[in-house]
């Protein structure tokens, strides 16, 4: 049953004012389609061009409707014309149901096959028994017809953390006790001294300062993730970030270069092969 139906009759009209009433709402139901099919023939035919530049300012100056605005009328009058053409009822000559107010249109461009717009029109319709469903009716239809849109996300090349023995040693590197120590087996801590090249001294977190081994000391080590090995301990060059530990930098060089910097620093007293190469790029 429509609205229409509902009210009260105050006053009768007859025939020819019942069609001449029928007449004028068509034209004022149709009034946003017939707009959008001359903004398309406006747009189409550019009979803007003799006095703007674009059609979008055309439209700004002409009828104060902005680009979306004039766009959305246009495309409503796609949609109306697609369910013409292919809603069954239609060619039986029965009464066809068509959208009345852009706003109806509006979900249904989401859609992007013909096909499915005549889908959403049509079962939105059947939910209103037969008459003009609301905007909210065929947003709902339109929901739960566009197919859920899957995000795929591109796999980052992960970084993994594994230690490995440390090799080179550096004031306030972050390190953890290897497994076999026999008092501090798997504590973390930064280095804080390197009294010689055999120890350091450690500052663990359990805030005790303990003299251990180089070799029972162990550094982390971010490692690529593939698909062939994820025990690979090819450290990853360049900074590393290392959750917990801060940030981490490495850099590769060949035999000859590490012995000549470790030359050097056993030759200035260098605290570090690091400290080495920073004077030295200092010097440049």
């Amino acid at each position: 049953m429509s609205e229409l139906s509902k009210i009260e009759v105050l006053e009768p009209l007859t025939v020819s004012e019942e069609s001449e009433r029928l007449r004028l709402e068509r034209k004022v139901e149709k009034a946003f389609y017939e707009a959008g099919l001359a903004l398309q023939t406006l747009r189409d035919q550019r009979l803007y061009r003799s006095t703007h530049a674009t059609f979008e300012e055309y439209c700004q100056d002409r009828f104060n409707y902005s680009r979306s605005y004039s766009s959305r009328l246009i495309k409503a009058v796609e949609i109306v014309d697609n369910i013409k053409e292919n809603v069954a009822n239609w060619q039986q000559n029965k009464t066809l149901v068509l959208p009345t107010k852009e706003s109806q249109c509006r979900p249904i461009a989401r859609l992007k096959q013909p096909s499915s717009q005549v889908q959403a029109w049509s079962e939105a319709v059947n939910r209103s028994n037969g008459g003009n469903p609301t905007t909210k009716i065929v947003e709902q239809v339109v929901n739960e017809i566009k197919p859920k849109k899957i995000v795929k996300t591109k796999k980052k090349n992960q970084l993994k953390i594994e230690y490995a023995p440390l090799k080179m040693a550096e004031i306030g590197q972050s390190v953890r006790v290897s497994s076999h120590h026999p008092l501090y087996s798997l504590r973390a801590g930064r280095i804080a001294q390197l009294p010689n090249n055999q120890s350091a001294i450690v500052e663990l977190d359990n805030q005790n300062t303990e003299l251990i081994d180089i070799k029972d000391l162990e550094t982390q080590i971010p490692v690529a993730r593939n698909n062939h090995s994820t025990n690979s301990t090819t450290p990853v060059e360049g900074p590393n970030r290392i959750p917990g530990m801060g940030l981490e930098w490495y850099v590769k060089v060949d035999e000859e270069t590490f012995l000549a910097l470790q030359k050097i620093k056993e030759e200035d007293g260098a605290p570090t092969i690091g400290a080495v190469v920073k004077r030295l790029l200092s010097n440049r």
